[in-house]
């Protein structure tokens, strides 16, 4: 089995798989009609004795043959079970029972035909657990195909859910009763579709009077084209998004995966980020990143302990919002102010909930963009006061200063303490006028008034920061011992180097937003380091390490980060990684690390310089 992966999204595997001989992207569809496969994939009915099914899949070159027996349960109802179908594939019906065969379990299916996908779609939910079953049992590494289930505005979500093959069959038996399909809407009205231009397909501007065969199929291609596309963009979840009015099921379907399959979901999201994404609708506020910057600040982050007095701001549309005008003229007016380092600058947005300020390039927070009406959800409102608390229940603030509307931000009083200074700012919606500013820096001064200035002064407060955001990255336990002294900070504030006066340990770059950790920085987590990949000891780490090569891994690795690459437990290298560490484990092929540095004993030298930096950098 030879499956490659080029990119991550939900549980789509964006690449290439085969079965047996038989090549195919993924995710993939098959023509059911009788057209050729034009490049592409086509699915045959062959006659055969009653009470079996033969089945014919072919490029136009290679054909694969699968017959295997119609339970009843196929068309009524789930009984479970697995059973082979040829030398590739298996027939699945979830639920799987507990006693399933040990040679199933053991088995490495080419492929996994989904046999009661059609009777589970139509439950809802059984076949949100269907999938979870399935990958649970089979790993992400057979392609899986639920036959019947894809309509072309369904395609999105099968794919995103981890569906790898679909075919037209019953999109080809929705036209034979008449129904004109359309990847955006669903379902339209043939005759008003036709005359006012919808489809530009050859069927329709040909023969607009025709059936709708032809321009069936070519809606599953367009349909799977644009899946694809999206899925190569890193957009396939805003794609999926907005198929959801043209089929209430879909809606359905997300709400169950966010709930049910949400652990799987965030572990294949990547911890980085690039551009801008748009999170629009209520489902985007569930997108598996939004969820894990949410509980990653509950769980992991503290707020740094020389800050004594909490500021809490608007967001901004521009990203990171230090550089928004706003912003700006947030830090002009308090700026002076003495001592402005134990200030906290929190954001409050939706649906990421409170940004620290040190966190502002941490993914997706960097990378976000919603629209702004000034009303908010009740679960919008209580990710914020789920957050504010925590914040308030960890730090050693002494005072908050909140530089809100009052009346848009009113949720938020009950959940600062009675006993805590508090002063609000604002007596409208105005946050940047003159009036506003001057009152946010006569509340600030107010705040500071008898706070005496951090020991070790601003860089021991940088310190504090940035591990901080290594504990979001890493774990708390990874943080303290990265940044156990001898430590000092080198670099520029959107190229922090972290080092231990003559070797780098982590490099931070504001684009990135979290740390690359070097050899000596690794040297720092081992024998116990957070994400790390064991190595197979007799494979000469000379370039990236791929899957074959992989012994062990860390379950909590997420592709992007930060590895450290272990060989019979002794440090061999760091990298970055590409696959999470299940699929490390579970795939047969492909890139698992991209290696950045190897150990070359105790002598490593900085990982930015030919030799030692001259200044090593303020000891903080």
């Amino acid at each position: 089995m030879g499956r490659t992966v080029e990119r991550l999204e939900g549980l789509a595997l964006i690449g290439g798989a085969t079965i047996g001989e038989l090549p195919l992207a993924t995710p993939g569809w098959m023509d059911s009609g009788t057209g050729s496969p034009d490049g592409g994939l086509s699915l045959r009915s062959v006659e055969t004795a009653l009470g079996l099914r033969h089945l014919q899949i072919s490029d136009g070159t290679r054909t694969l043959d699968l017959e295997y027996s119609v339970p009843s349960p196929e068309v009524v109802g789930p009984i479970g079970g697995a059973s082979p179908v040829g030398p590739y594939a298996l027939l699945v019906r979830p639920p799987l029972p507990r006693d399933l065969p040990e040679s199933i379990r053991s088995a490495r299916p080419d492929l996994l035909i989904w046999g009661n996908a059609r009777a589970l779609w139509s439950e809802g939910l059984p076949f949100i657990e269907g999938i979870r079953q399935l990958r649970a049992a089979f790993g992400a590494g057979p392609v899986l195909w639920a036959p019947r289930v894809a309509l072309p505005h369904r395609i999105p979500l099968l794919a995103y859910l981890g569906v790898d093959l679909v075919d037209s069959t019953a999109g080809l038996l929705g036209a034979a009763r008449g129904e004109f399909y359309d990847e955006t809407l669903g379902t339209a009205d043939a005759a008003v579709a036709r005359t006012e231009g919808l489809c530009d397909c050859s069927a329709c501007t040909a023969h607009p009077a025709g059936g709708l065969d032809a321009h069936t199929t070519a809606v599953y291609r367009r349909a799977i084209a644009e899946c694809r596309t999206a899925a190569r963009m890193g957009r396939l979840r805003q794609l999926v998004e907005s198929r959801l009015p043209a089929e209430p099921a879909l809606a359905e379907m997300l709400r169950y995966a966010d709930r049910e399959l949400g652990s799987l979901l965030e572990e294949r999201t990547p911890v980085t980020g690039e551009g801008s994404q748009p999170y629009v609708l209520l489902e985007a506020h569930r997108r598996p990143e939004m969820v894990r910057f949410r509980q990653r600040l509950l769980t992991r982050y503290t707020p740094p302990p020389s800050k004594s007095v909490l500021l809490l701001v608007p967001c901004s549309r521009t990203k990171p919002y230090r550089l928004s005008r706003s912003h700006r003229r947030f830090y002009g007016a308090i700026e002076g102010l003495f001592p402005i380092e134990r200030v906290h600058v929190v954001s409050v947005s939706s649906p990421i909930g409170l940004v620290p300020r040190e966190l502002e390039d941490v993914p997706p927070a960097r990378h976000y963009d919603i629209p702004v009406t000034g009303e908010w959800e009740e679960r919008e409102r209580s990710a914020v006061v789920e957050a504010l608390r925590h914040l308030l229940a960890t730090g050693h603030y002494r005072s908050v200063v909140v530089h809100l509307d009052p009346g848009e931000y009113a949720f938020l009083r009950d959940a600062i303490p009675a006993e805590l200074p508090t002063a609000w700012t604002l007596g409208d919606h105005h946050t940047t006028t003159r009036e506003a500013l001057v009152a946010l820096r006569d509340a600030v001064g107010t705040a500071l008034n008898g706070e005496k200035p951090v020991s070790g002064g601003p860089l021991a407060v940088v310190r504090e920061e940035l591990r901080e955001v290594a504990a979001v990255q890493m774990g708390r336990a990874g943080a303290d011992r990265l940044f156990v002294a001898p430590a000092r900070l080198a670099g520029r504030p959107w190229f922090q180097r972290l080092t231990d006066g003559h070797t780098d340990l982590a490099t931070l770059r504001e684009q990135r937003g979290l740390f690359h950790v070097t050899v000596a920085g690794a040297r720092r987590l081992v024998p116990d380091p957070p994400h790390w990949v064991s190595v197979d000891p007799a494979l000469p780490l000379t370039g990236d390490l791929f899957v074959p090569g992989v012994r062990g891994a860390d379950l909590a690795i997420r592709p992007g980060d930060s590895v450290v690459l272990l060989r019979d437990g002794a440090l061999a290298a760091v990298g970055e990684a590409v696959l999470p560490g299940r699929l490390m484990l579970e795939l047969g092929h492909g890139l698992a690390v991209r290696v950045r540095h190897r150990a070359h004993g105790p002598t490593d030298t900085s990982m930015t310089e030919s030799s030692p930096a001259p200044d090593p950098g303020p000891v903080v």
